[in-house]
């Protein structure tokens, strides 16, 4: 269903927005997500079990919602990147950007010639709703996807300012646990050296006029971080959810 990004436009008009990870691969839970009103729905497929099938089942099933859809995709390959926009994803996070020359091969992995190498197949993929929309999906492809670029290392950190200058990135996502696991000191999130490199990515993003995005993290709310000049923060997902929820129950039951 090709429609107008409009995570793409909150971002630019500088809005907050709230986004869910999409873990299970489930169209169903991808549907009752959907109707909760998050602004950006994101399906993992670096974590997560699900294939390309089930994603787009989950993405018929979000479109009851207004969320963008965005897909989290295996690591920084053109291939997997081409596929999963071929999908219909309208945003696609990339994990393990530690370079300029990283952030350059996943820009133009997500474009067309001649701003990049995608491969062409708009007369037919789902993108453009099977081809009806294939001359409007081709002109406005690039200006109508969301580009994410993970964060998620002390090289990364150290180069945020150059991973940010690569025309087409429009947020750095930090990610603190890996980032934390680079050093040696997993999930530390209150060792020093690990909130310094937190703090140094998010100064370098917003520095270099990127959308920063992030997660909740434990000890820290939704407005606090939204405070700090995040303009994404990604909190719970399905799994969690009910996972929660099932165990809220089951202590109120007293088991």
């Amino acid at each position: 269903m090709y429609r107008p990004n409009r995570l793409k436009a909150r971002l630019k008009a500088g809005e907050r927005n709230l986004g869910c990870w999409l873990w299970l691969g489930s169209a169903a839970a991808a549907e009752i997500v959907a109707f909760a009103g998050f602004d950006a729905l994101l399906i993992d497929h670096e974590h997560g079990p699900g294939d390309f099938l089930s994603a787009v089942d989950m993405m018929r099933a979000m479109a009851v919602g207004q969320a963008t859809i965005v897909m989290r995709v295996e690591g920084n390959d053109p291939v997997y990147l081409k596929r999963a926009l071929d999908a219909g994803v309208e945003g696609v996070m990339i994990p393990g950007i530690d370079t300029r020359a990283d952030a350059e091969r996943a820009v133009a992995a997500c474009r067309y010639p001649p701003l990049g190498n995608r491969g062409a197949a708009f007369s037919a993929t789902r993108a453009s709703d099977y081809g009806m929309r294939a001359a409007e999906y081709a002109k406005t492809a690039a200006d109508n996807l969301v580009i994410m670029l993970q964060i998620e290392s002390a090289t990364a950190v150290h180069n945020v300012r150059e991973i940010a200058a690569v025309e087409g990135v429009d947020m750095l996502f930090i990610g603190p646990t890996d980032l934390s696991g680079s050093v040696k000191k997993l999930m530390a999130f209150d060792d020093p050296e690990v909130r310094s490199l937190i703090a140094e990515a998010e100064r370098g993003i917003k520095a270099a006029g990127r959308a920063l995005g992030g997660i909740a993290m434990k000890g820290e709310s939704i407005p606090d971080r939204f405070a700090r000049g995040y303009d994404l923060i990604v909190a719970g997902g399905d799994a969690t959810f009910i996972r929660d929820g099932a165990a809220a129950l089951r202590a109120s039951a007293g088991r």
